[in-house]
């Protein structure tokens, strides 16, 4: 049985945007012109934004008992047996960062009516970039008559908390804190062009649902390190 203690979540939300974009014109352009090109390119440059950073501690914790089982008396029964218990408490660390890759955004990304403009942005990608076990602090209790946890164990335990790291994600707001990102950097970029803050607009194609992060979430990042 696996159990997952409540996580201790540090976040640095968009902590490296300052860098992401590189728009240095000062001077803005008049809006009456066609600015959706000038715009589209600028944007475009923002390349692959990352923006947050998720820092999450999890205690990963397992135990068993050896039992007796069987049927006496046409009633089933169950003995947990002395000194047969084991249990493992096993420490992870993980970094979770989201990001927003602006290689393809076009004209289609844009909405514009009247004064008012729309950015629609990609979609966010979201990507589990390390798992770390601390194998010195891991704590474990077995009984004097049960072998000690296998490293084919450990490894299981292991793999099944960074599974629990990846289904908890739909549930810290990474989206939305994408998109409060990415406003930031892309409505300086707007308003240089001529439009009002005021007019401007940043969302995404749609709402995401649970069943949407699984498509979001890049497992294939994931790295396994192991302290030496």
């Amino acid at each position: 049985m696996i159990r997952i203690k409540t996580p201790i979540c540090s976040i640095i939300a968009a902590c490296l945007l300052s860098f992401s974009c590189s728009n240095k014109s000062k001077a803005p352009v008049p809006a009456m012109i066609d600015t959706i090109p000038t715009m589209v390119m600028q944007i475009q440059k923002c390349s692959k934004l990352y923006t947050t950073e998720y820092k999450i501690h999890k205690i990963v914790t397992h135990n068993d008992k050896v039992s007796l089982k069987g049927i006496l008396f046409n009633k089933e029964y169950k003995i947990d047996m002395p000194l047969s218990s084991r249990r493992i408490a096993i420490p992870m660390d993980a970094t979770i960062k989201s990001y927003i890759d602006f290689t393809n955004f076009s004209k289609s990304n844009i909405r514009k009516k009247g004064k008012k403009i729309e950015i629609v942005l990609p979609d966010p990608h979201i990507s589990l970039t390390s798992t770390k076990i601390n194998h010195k602090d891991i704590k474990r209790d077995v009984a004097f008559l049960r072998q000690d946890f296998s490293d084919a164990e450990l490894s299981s335990y292991e793999q099944q908390g960074r599974d629990a790291i990846i289904a908890s994600i739909p549930s810290m707001g990474i989206t939305e804190t994408a998109r409060q990102s990415a406003a930031s950097v892309i409505i300086p970029i707007i308003t240089q062009m001529g439009y009002s803050e005021k007019d401007i607009t940043i969302t995404f194609r749609k709402d995401f649902t649970f069943q949407d992060y699984n498509k979001l979430i890049d497992k294939t990042t994931v790295e396994h390190e192991k302290n030496k």
